[in-house]
Formats: structure tokens, C-alpha cells, sequence
């Protein structure tokens, strides 16, 4: 008979009781421990993130900024170089000759030049002025005609003189060495004409103007016409017939500007110029190399 053999332990003994709360707190605490560790992790990741959200929002507040200042900059800035450009007269530019040099070329080289014919410059428009109606513009072209891109003018030359109303006309001097200029007016015969003289044979007094640009022939009335007009010289006119003033020094590449009027107080002449021909009233241009 074994006397040292001990009775099994219950397992609801006191001791087993203690053990088992001891070891469940212990759980607990350590649950409670991870979901705190966890908590603060979260937190501490949403601290970074509302960061980056901030910093990257004021970036972006900041970009606008610059941009919606850098465009009013620019628009300023554009508005006020259109204002400049459109305050300018851009005809006031000197002409820059594209003949640089070539006179004293010629000067200094014993080389005879080539002949060349006369050449025919024909003014770019003829625009009416009256002086009973100082502030009446006319139009610069006669008859339109239909294209692709709209209405141009036909390359027509309308010369119309009245007791009332005067032609201005502006030629452009062309090419170097031909810089002796001579008006001329070429009339065909009366049966083959539907130009009208008056009292032929009429006579024009042209009236040179000291002008130094382009004028805008949209915008030209008796009371814009230039001023400072001297007299040129008195032409002829008559059917089957072509008459030329005198040739005067002419620069290359300047503006001529002219008024022609009536020289007699019953005068009417109706001349029209077609085409590149030498027809109607247009400048002869002689070689001066």
C-alpha cells in the first residue's frame, strides 16, 4: 500500500483559480498594450498625412497665385505694347534704300552703265477731293470686281477734273539710276476714247506737296489734303495725244505727291488709265547712270 500517492488536484482548486486570472489579466494587458501601440500608430500616420495634405495644398494655392499674377502681368503688359504700337505712325519710318552704296559706286568706276528705257510708274491710287464739300471722302478705286477672296479693285486710273473737284494722286520713285521723273498724260483718239475733255484742248495745273510718306487715300478729303503745295507746272491735254512736263531729280524709293486741277473755270476732264500701260495720267522715269 503506497502511502506517499497524492489525491488528484481538482481543477477548480483555489490555485488553478489564481493562475488562471493571472494569466488572463496578463492577456488582456497585452491586448490592451497592441491596440494602444496600434492607436497611436494610426495616429501618428494621420498627423503625417493632414501634413502632406497641407504642404501640398499650399503649393498648389501658392502656383495659382503666381500664375493668376504672371497672366495679369502679362496682360498688362501686352495691352500697353498694342497701346504703343497703335500710338505709333509706322509711316513716319525712314525708307531704308535697298540701293546702299551704289551711287558711289558709279562715281568712282570709269564703266559705262547699260541703257535702259524710260520706265512707267503709275500712281497706286487717284483720289477725288471737292471743295464744296471739304469733308466728303471718296473712294480711292472705281470699279470692283468679284474674286475668290472678295471684291478688289480693277487696275484702273480715274483722273477727273472739275471747276469743283481735283484729283490727288502719290507715285513711289522705283529702281536706282532712273531718278529723273516726268508727269504725263496719254489720251487715245476720240473715237477710240470714252474720256471727255472739255473745251479741248484742256489744261491741268499740278501742285507738288512736300510729302515725305504714304497717305491713307481711305481717309483723304479736301480738309486732310497736305499742305505746302507749290506749283509744278500746267500740262496739256487733248485727245490722240501725249503730253509731258519737264523731267525733274527724283530719289529713289521717295514718295511724289501731286494735286491736279483746273487751270480754267469751265474746265472738265474725264480720263481713265488702264492696265501697266502708258495710258491716262502716270510718270515717266528716265536714266540718270
Amino acid at each position: 500500500m503506497n502511502f506517499n500517492q497524492q489525491p488528484p488536484r481538482s481543477p477548480s482548486s483555489p490555485s488553478d483559480s489564481v493562475d488562471g486570472e493571472y494569466a488572463s489579466l496578463l492577456q488582456d494587458e497585452d491586448s490592451s498594450a497592441k491596440e494602444i501601440g496600434h492607436a497611436s500608430a494610426t495616429s501618428r500616420s494621420a498627423c503625417r498625412l493632414e501634413r502632406l495634405v497641407r504642404v501640398a495644398t499650399t503649393i498648389i494655392v501658392l502656383c495659382t497665385v503666381i500664375d493668376m499674377l504672371l497672366l495679369l502681368y502679362l496682360g498688362v503688359h501686352q495691352h500697353s505694347a498694342n497701346k504703343t504700337a497703335g500710338s505709333e505712325d509706322h509711316d513716319d519710318l525712314e525708307i531704308r534704300s535697298p540701293y546702299v552704296n551704289l551711287a558711289s559706286l558709279y562715281s568712282q568706276t570709269s564703266l559705262q552703265s547699260s541703257k535702259h528705257d524710260p520706265i512707267v510708274n503709275h500712281a497706286r491710287a487717284f483720289v477725288q477731293i471737292s471743295s464744296t464739300e471739304p469733308h466728303k471722302v471718296f473712294p480711292p478705286y472705281g470699279l470692283m470686281r468679284p474674286t475668290g477672296d472678295g471684291m478688289v479693285p480693277e487696275y484702273q486710273r480715274h483722273l477727273l477734273v472739275t471747276p469743283t473737284i481735283s484729283t490727288v494722286a502719290q507715285f513711289r520713285v522705283a529702281d536706282f539710276g532712273m531718278e529723273n521723273c516726268s508727269l504725263s498724260i496719254t489720251v487715245p483718239p476720240r473715237a477710240d476714247s470714252k474720256d471727255h475733255i472739255h473745251d479741248e484742248p484742256a489744261t491741268l495745273d499740278i501742285w507738288s506737296y512736300p510729302v515725305t510718306k504714304k497717305l491713307d487715300m481711305q481717309k483723304l478729303s479736301f480738309a486732310t489734303r497736305p499742305a505746302g503745295g507749290t506749283l509744278l507746272g500746267s500740262l496739256p491735254v487733248s485727245f490722240g495725244e501725249t503730253h509731258r512736263l519737264p523731267g525733274y531729280r527724283c530719289l529713289s524709293g521717295s514718295y511724289q505727291t501731286f494735286e491736279f486741277r483746273c487751270s480754267t473755270p469751265e474746265c472738265k476732264i474725264d480720263v481713265m488709265g488702264d492696265g501697266d500701260r502708258a495710258s491716262g495720267l502716270y510718270m515717266y522715269q528716265y536714266q540718270t547712270v
